[in-house]
């Protein structure tokens, strides 16, 4: 055995207990306050993403509580409703459908409950009482009728008339797609 000297002695056992708060602290509590902060964040994170779930739980709500009065106004109307034959008769009540030039009717791919139907048409020379009486009688709430897009131009031909393209919209029960 080595024979030590009493300050050889004070500072190996100030070595050890140096040592030892060395190997406390890199062994067992900075791994302890590494692992709470990782834990922090992971709950930080969890509630951030549990705030994201309550907004997005709400959205759905109002959009399922809007699909379903969609529906219900879907199902008020004429179960043989088209969109195509309720714009000539609106045409005829507002005595526009000798101007009607062309109508183009369209359906979009539907992935929802709903698919949109719309009809395109161009009326010719018409008088602008003309026009809005028929548009006040297409832009139907109850019958799920709405305008898209309408293009107005001065006719060329006949004075205070006008040439007009308009895209109408309504839309119909996808029979595909379930909503629950």
């Amino acid at each position: 055995m080595i024979k030590m000297t009493p300050r050889d002695r004070i500072v190996l056992a100030a070595g050890s207990v140096v040592l030892l708060i060395f190997m406390v602290l890199q062994f067992g509590i900075f791994p302890l306050m590494e692992n709470r902060d990782r834990l922090e964040q992971g709950i930080a994170a969890r509630e951030k993403a549990l705030v994201e779930m309550a907004e997005l739980q709400v959205q759905y709500r109002e959009l399922h509580g809007k699909a379903n009065t969609l529906l219900d106004q879907l199902g008020g109307r004429q179960s043989n409703f088209s969109l195509f034959s309720f714009l000539e008769q609106m045409a005829a009540r507002s005595d526009v459908k000798k101007n009607i030039t062309y109508m183009k009717p369209s359906e979009t791919a539907a992935d929802g409950p709903f698919k949109e139907i719309m009809v395109e048409m161009k009326l010719q020379a018409v008088s602008l009482k003309q026009l809005v009486d028929f548009l006040e009688l297409v832009e139907s709430p109850k019958n799920v009728v709405a305008l898209k897009r309408i293009s107005i131009q001065e006719n060329t031909k006949e004075k205070a008339t006008l040439d007009v393209i308009i895209q109408v919209i309504s839309l119909d029960r996808n029979p595909e797609a379930e909503v629950g």
